[in-house]
């Protein structure tokens, strides 16, 4: 089985490195000084997972030399790039293949499956973090929960997914399949939702947004909202009600990841002129306009998060 990683950035070089170690034929393809490092000296992975270096990689900087078929594709680039990494994939994969989103956010599965079709789309709830330590060298930072890997339509078997879940246990990263995948979707989606845009606003990791009482507040109202756009577009989220939910990330998620730095504040601190708010709050706010649901406070970070977009 080949495998593709289609942005090798943090998540992209935990994935594909830790599946190179254990001998699979991984290609990585990359646009920055991370993907050039790793073709000069190869790939180090460290961090809680312990300390792994893949000495030679199949690394390329963009598709140009790129040659071949692959049978899985990971995807692992920022929203707002999904779509025309999608299309510079296409020639690459054959009838068979599966695309695999290990993305944060909504509406990287809909604009995968515009492309290579739900039967070919395969989402995953990805909970660990990450992130480029230096030029070839990615570190694992958190984790939360297992991998969940799933068909959001249904039109995959779980018969084609399970060859993918075992390689990335075998590899050192927990996986599971999931019947209900978007459902756990969301739920990653409620923590990162709660957290990110915070966090970057803030300039702090997540734990220090618990020692402040009004900002504890406004996480809660940012759950809240969420429930209730869940609702009107019945989508069944894995927790009794908001609270139940509050009471699971404070009490539950937030004490191993206090020392997270969110990727929002990650690209901006790089200047990054984009975020991937679209795929997070601003995606509650507009589900919430389509749906006729009142999200006060998603619109106002999103609001905030352009705001600082437009200035950098």
């Amino acid at each position: 089985m080949k495998y593709l990683v289609m942005g090798a950035g943090a998540l992209g070089s935990v994935f594909g490195g830790l599946l190179a170690e254990h001998g699979h034929d991984v290609t990585f393809v990359g646009a920055d000084d991370h993907l050039l490092a790793m073709q000069r000296q190869g790939l180090t992975v460290t961090g809680i997972w312990g300390d792994h270096h893949i000495g030679a990689v199949k690394a390329h900087y963009g598709t140009e030399s790129l040659t071949g078929r692959f049978d899985i594709v990971l995807l692992s680039v920022k929203s707002y790039h999904t779509a025309a990494v999608v299309a510079q994939t296409l020639p690459f994969i054959h009838d068979e293949s599966l695309v695999f989103s290990i993305q944060n956010g909504l509406g990287n599965w809909e604009t995968i499956a515009k492309t290579v079709g739900w039967d070919r789309t395969v989402g995953a709830r990805v909970i660990f973090g990450a992130e480029v330590e230096k030029p070839g060298t990615a570190r694992v930072t958190v984790y939360a929960d297992k991998v969940l890997l799933g068909s959001p339509s249904g039109s995959v078997h779980r018969d084609r997914i399970q060859p993918v879940c075992d390689h990335f246990n075998e590899a050192g990263i927990p996986a599971a399949l999931c019947d209900e995948i978007a459902s756990f979707l969301w739920g990653k989606v409620l923590y990162n939702c709660a957290l990110n845009a915070l966090g970057a606003i803030l300039n702090v990791p997540y734990g220090s947004l618990t020692q402040t009482p009004e900002l504890m507040a406004v996480m809660y109202n940012i759950i809240r909202e969420i429930f209730n756009v869940a609702a009107a577009k019945q989508v069944r989220l894995p927790y009794e009600d908001a609270g139940a939910y509050y009471r699971t990330l404070t009490e539950v998620q937030l004490p191993p990841t206090a020392q997270h730095r969110s990727s929002m504040l990650q690209d901006m601190r790089k200047g990054s002129r984009l975020t991937e708010i679209d795929a997070l709050n601003g995606a509650i706010s507009r589900y919430g306009r389509e749906s006729g649901v009142p999200t006060p406070v998603n619109d106002v970070l999103t609001a905030i998060i352009k705001g600082f977009q437009k200035s950098s």
